[in-house]
């Protein structure tokens, strides 16, 4: 069946695959760098973490969702702590205080943030334009 299927073209491709190795790592804060995937309806970020990590807490009008990807990851929500590994996934609701600690290892995480995050949009475009 598979062959039976036509191949998209290079432009459909380019229209919607995204090499992640192709996207520019852009600094979201000290100790946190992303490669940023913007969507019409919602923002992915792909997080590299640095050890012994402790975010300040904050808010943002988006739901999100984390998938932790390697390492520990513990996300405190409303002044509980929710600690977190490979595999696990946690949803915040929007404008819920929140802050992430990382282990003593590196740690990666997705983030999937709903509706788009302009403002993740704009550290990408600087990153792109860092890079040349």
């Amino acid at each position: 069946m598979r062959e039976s299927i036509p191949v998209a073209s290079e432009e459909e491709l380019r229209s919607r695959v995204v090499k992640l190795a192709d996207v520019p790592v852009a600094p979201l804060m000290p100790g946190v760098v992303s490669r940023i995937v913007p969507g019409e309806n919602l923002t992915l970020s792909f997080p590299d973490i640095v050890p012994n990590f402790a975010g300040v807490p904050h808010s943002h009008p988006q739901e999100q969702m984390i998938v932790v990807l390697e390492g520990r990851f513990d996300i405190v929500i409303e002044g509980r702590r929710y600690p977190l590994s490979a595999g696990d996934v946690v949803r915040i609701p929007g404008d819920v205080p929140h802050a992430g600690i990382t282990g003593e290892g590196t740690c990666r995480i997705l983030e999937i943030f709903s509706p788009a995050r302009k403002d993740f949009e704009e550290k990408l475009a600087q990153a792109r334009g860092a890079r040349g």
